[in-house]
């Protein structure tokens, strides 16, 4: 019965994401009017801490490592990671987050615990607020997109203050849903554009949206040791097709737990383990995953936890059902330098 009510707490509370939108004790709002220009003209100071979320050089990375997680044999990588977390602005009238919105945020607190930890200790880790855009925008394609030009152009100037001041010479992009968003129009109209930014970026975990073929000028990761590609999945039940999201044989998918492009199922034993939002790492060996169509296909034993909290969407899961796989990944990935 403990693991079963561990189990469900990871499904109902971690992450964060535009699937699954989850419950809050206030009434969820949608804006009212349209996008207004003036309300957001000015540009925020990433010279100025209370606009990120986490840094590296403010923030002690211990305080967002799995608690039961031993690092003491891991070795600093000479990498800086840019994180870009998923949407958590879900009740406003406002087509995008305000300032205020950076202050105390649990949801956000969430992502930076359950995503961006990953790369914590290892790497040095960036990881701007913004002011995201409303859930709302994906089905609004005036406003909306207004409120996305708004949302990227922070993440651009976020990203300018962070590749103008990290120490080292190489770094990674990582995202989620919103962020991957962004991060795919940063890579595209941005990195790409100049050549000594752009070979600096050797590594981009682009995960929880789709990602087609060409649709960005950086190869799939094929193999587990590859460097100067990106990584991508998206986690839903075993079996399941979704309606509103895009697959097919020109989407791309990389399985979590073995790194690879293959059709083959991983198996259990491969599996090391899922981080809870109680900030502890359980059930390793515990599922299996299955890349379809450009959909990563998650396999939860029905005797794993009650039929009931089996979900045909994991996207809130997508870092939390493979962490110690993607970090250990990284880890080996850059292990020639270390």
């Amino acid at each position: 019965m403990k693991k079963i009510l561990i189990i469900t707490t990871l499904f109902f509370f971690c992450s964060c994401g535009i699937q699954n939108i989850p419950t809050y004790n206030y009434e969820l709002k949608n804006p009212v009017d349209d996008f207004d220009f003036e309300k957001n003209s000015f540009d925020l100071d990433y010279n100025d801490p209370k606009n990120w979320s986490f840094r590296c050089d403010v923030d002690d990375e211990k305080e967002i490592i799995p608690k039961n997680y031993k690092t003491k044999n891991e070795k600093k990588i000479d990498l800086s990671v840019f994180y870009i977390h998923p949407t958590s602005l879900f009740s406003s009238q406002d087509w995008n987050a305000d300032t205020s919105h950076f202050v105390n945020n649990d949801f956000i607190k969430l992502c930076i615990e359950n995503q961006a930890s990953v790369f914590a200790g290892i790497t040095d880790l960036y990881a701007p607020h913004y002011r995201e855009m409303h859930i709302h925008s994906y089905t609004d394609t005036v406003n909306g997109y207004k409120a996305y030009d708004l949302a990227y152009n922070d993440i651009l100037n976020a990203f300018k203050y962070f590749i103008l001041n990290i120490k080292t010479d190489n770094y990674i992009i990582a995202s989620h849903s919103q962020g991957t968003n962004h991060a795919k129009r940063l890579i595209n109209e941005y990195i790409s554009k100049n050549d000594e930014i752009f070979n600096r970026l050797v590594l981009s975990y682009l995960i929880g949206m789709d990602i087609s073929i060409n649709e960005i000028p950086i190869e799939i990761c094929e193999h587990p040791k590859q460097l100067n590609c990106f990584l991508n999945w998206r986690s839903f039940n075993n079996n399941y097709y979704p309606k509103n999201w895009n697959y097919g044989p020109n989407y791309v998918s990389v399985n979590p737990i073995t790194f690879s492009l293959d059709f083959e199922e991983s198996i259990k034993k491969d599996h090391m383990g899922i981080l809870l939002p109680n900030q502890k790492i359980y059930f390793k060996k515990s599922i299996s995953a299955v890349n379809e169509q450009g959909l990563l296909w998650v396999n939860v034993p029905k005797n794993f936890i009650t039929k009931k909290f089996i979900s045909n969407s994991y996207h809130r899961a997508d870092f939390n059902l493979f962490w110690v796989n993607i970090r250990q990944n990284l880890i080996s990935r850059f292990s020639k330098n270390l």
